[in-house]
């Protein structure tokens, strides 16, 4: 059987729509369905369930900005990911609580973790101390996106990229500083 982009493109709006409204675990395939005007038949046909669903809508409107052959360095991304946070913001905050299957919290820490391990990787003594790392700093990053998205008002995202890039300036340079004097009062370097 061919497979349909026109039908996918409208599950993918049906649950996008639905979720800018109410929590995940409140909507069913048969609202997906209705809202989309696509059958249960056919929505199974393309999916399993809502939670597949959910992590290929992520996929398909998130991963334009993970595009391995031309994606710069990680944090390049930040801005034009925003962005798109900040306009669809009501899909976004309940999709920030889904947790298991189809969650987005861990669909984007899995593939920003490559773009991360690759700009930042060879700063780490082991592959334990830079899983570690790397998965700390997306943790936190994914905290601050809640807390700016959550926030009323909530800023507007060119707003919020500066604020973030000052204060993850400011915060490494004061950190590299106080390392630099016990590094000098340890004999590290």
């Amino acid at each position: 059987m061919a497979d349909n982009p026109e039908i996918k493109r409208a599950l993918s709006r049906g649950m996008k729509a639905l979720m800018s409204e109410k929590r995940f675990d409140d909507i069913t395939v048969a609202d997906i369905c209705d809202v989309s005007a696509v059958s249960r038949r056919s929505f199974y046909r393309y999916f399993p369930d809502k939670y597949a669903l959910l992590n290929w809508v992520h996929y398909d409107d998130f991963c334009r900005f993970f595009d391995d052959k031309q994606t710069p360095h990680a944090l390049q991304i930040y801005p034009a990911a925003c962005r798109h946070l900040y306009n669809n913001r009501k899909f976004y905050l309940n999709a920030f609580d889904v947790t298991g299957p189809g969650a987005f919290r861990e669909f984007c820490i899995e593939r920003l973790y490559i773009y991360l391990e690759r700009d930042y990787g060879g700063a780490c003594a082991s592959d334990e101390e830079r899983r570690f790392y790397i998965t700390r700093v997306l943790e936190a990053l994914f905290d601050h996106l809640q807390n700016w998205l959550r926030a009323e008002p909530c800023i507007p995202p060119e707003e919020h990229v500066a604020q973030t890039i000052r204060s993850i300036t400011r915060f490494s340079s004061l950190f590299a500083s106080v390392a630099n004097i016990v590094s000098d009062q340890m004999g590290l370097f």
